[in-house]
């Protein structure tokens, strides 16, 4: 929106907007992955998710177990794809993106969830 439409959001602009933040809990986008020349598509991380990832002292593993969990097609959880790539540990099997698109996928997941640049500040707002 741009900053000449924004207005100040009031009590019935929330209310109107109940079923929309109530319902929209589980928002998915699409990401194209050049190394694989495809789309994956990743579902809006749960606080849950976020925090769990952040727990983790490795920034690698933190993104992989992000990234692990966000995407939902394909799907990284099978096991007969597991199997195919031998994976041991079910993160293992993010060894199909390059290291890079691993923490790019894990940015734009936090940037779903409103992580970085959600949120700005206002000049002027007319009433």
């Amino acid at each position: 929106m741009s900053k000449e439409k924004m207005t100040k959001l009031t009590l019935k602009d929330l209310i109107a907007k109940k079923e929309q933040v109530l319902n929209g809990k589980k928002k998915t986008r699409d990401l194209y992955i050049k190394s694989l020349d495809g789309v994956i598509t990743i579902e809006k991380p749960s606080i849950e998710t976020i925090v769990d990832a952040t727990r983790i002292d490795s920034g690698v593993e933190s993104d992989k177990y992000l990234v692990y969990n966000c995407i939902v097609e394909p799907n990284l959880r099978d096991k007969e794809l597991q199997k195919a790539y031998g994976c041991i540990e079910p993160t293992d099997i993010l060894k199909i993106f390059e290291d890079g698109e691993i923490s790019s996928i894990a940015k734009e997941c936090m940037g779903f969830a409103g992580y970085s640049d959600s949120v700005s500040v206002v000049d002027d707002i007319k009433n």
